[in-house]
């Protein structure tokens, strides 16, 4: 049994971007349209991410579980792929 919990698994591990439907709407959807269809993330999208001040004030995502923030959706999604070169899981 133990074994089985500790065996190396052979799906490769994706990044993880959430985006906020509000703030897609904003802004934020041509980051989302570029990163759909990449076998290298997963893209969640939330009905609200509980980060309404960031959300009012600029376009952001949460990559990995840290929020990403920019002014403009090419900004946006250069701090996206920024933020996971950084996760040494993945690369």
């Amino acid at each position: 049994m133990f074994k089985s919990l500790f065996k190396r698994k052979d799906k490769p591990l994706k990044n993880h971007v959430e985006f906020c439907i509000s703030n897609l709407s904003f802004g934020s959807a041509d980051a989302y349209d570029e990163l759909t269809g990449r076998e290298d993330v997963i893209i969640e999208e939330a009905g609200c991410t509980s980060h309404c001040e960031t959300c009012d004030s600029c376009l952001f995502a949460i990559v990995n579980s840290e929020i990403v923030k920019a002014d403009t959706s090419e900004e946006l999604l250069q701090m996206i792929e920024e933020k996971m070169k950084e996760n040494i899981l993945v690369g």
